[in-house]
């Protein structure tokens, strides 16, 4: 769709790390598919309020997941764009002609993520908002940004979940709502990482096998999950996928 604005967030001190690929992959990406791009700094927890900051103090990822939704709905009211999207600073893009189409006014990330469990590895779908894309009058963008708001004035500061108005509020929300989902934009859990790490292990048990073998469509962009991950982890795995690719093995 023409006229879409991109968006990510990254401070400014991690964007010199590892960081700086995911972000480069998005930006050509955003290139490549004619689409306007913005890079917002720490300033994004301007648009925070001051009591929602002073509650959720260090946990800036829960700060963000208001932030962004703040982000979209002005790019779509001011600058009269026809779809505002988001992707984390996290996020690499593996193949450059992603398209990101759905029906409807909005739709966020799906991701096929395996974990192990009772000595056996699990696989959950999930819903994420590591890519969230919005289009003009959306109902769900305003509803979301006051259930944000509600969640946030009631919960006791001592349990704020990482995800509770991100993928969990989006997971509870979804058969309500129904929105969109995109696979086209994953993750990769920590146990894919590890295996990312051992040049891809080829047995068919593995979890990047069956993160392979599960999914609808095989991610072209996937969350690499940095508050899971080491910085030396990273580096091995987006060395791994910009020179293999996920669907080698």
């Amino acid at each position: 769709m023409g006229n879409t604005l991109v968006i990510q967030s990254c401070s400014p001190a991690q964007q010199a790390g590892w960081m700086h690929s995911c972000l480069a992959s998005v930006q050509h990406w955003a290139a490549a598919q004619g689409h306007d791009y913005r890079l917002v700094g720490d300033e994004i927890f301007e648009l925070v309020p001051q009591w929602y900051r002073h509650k959720v103090g260090d946990k800036l990822p829960v700060a963000t997941d208001y932030a962004r939704l703040v982000l979209l709905q002005q790019a779509l009211a001011e600058a009269g764009y026809q779809q505002a999207l988001w992707l984390d600073a996290d996020v690499l893009v593996l193949d450059q002609s992603m398209q990101l189409d759905f029906a409807g006014t909005c739709a966020f990330g799906q991701e096929v993520w395996v974990q192990p469990r009772d000595g056996k590895l699990q696989v959950r779908r999930n819903i994420h908002n590591a890519v969230a894309v919005f289009r003009p009058d959306c109902p769900v963008l305003p509803f979301l940004l006051h259930c944000v708001e509600s969640l946030m004035l009631r919960v006791d500061p001592a349990h704020i979940a990482p995800q509770l108005v991100g993928p969990k509020l989006l997971q509870a929300l979804y058969p309500l709502c129904n929105f969109a989902l995109l696979p086209q934009v994953g993750a990769l859990s920590p146990a894919v990482v590890a295996d990312l790490c051992r040049s891809g292990a080829a047995a068919a048990d593995t979890a990047l096998q069956l993160l392979r073998q599960q999914s609808v469509v095989l991610p072209q962009a996937v969350n690499l999950c940095a508050s899971l991950i080491s910085p030396a982890e990273a580096h091995t795995v987006i060395e791994y996928l910009q020179t293999t690719g996920l669907s080698s093995g």
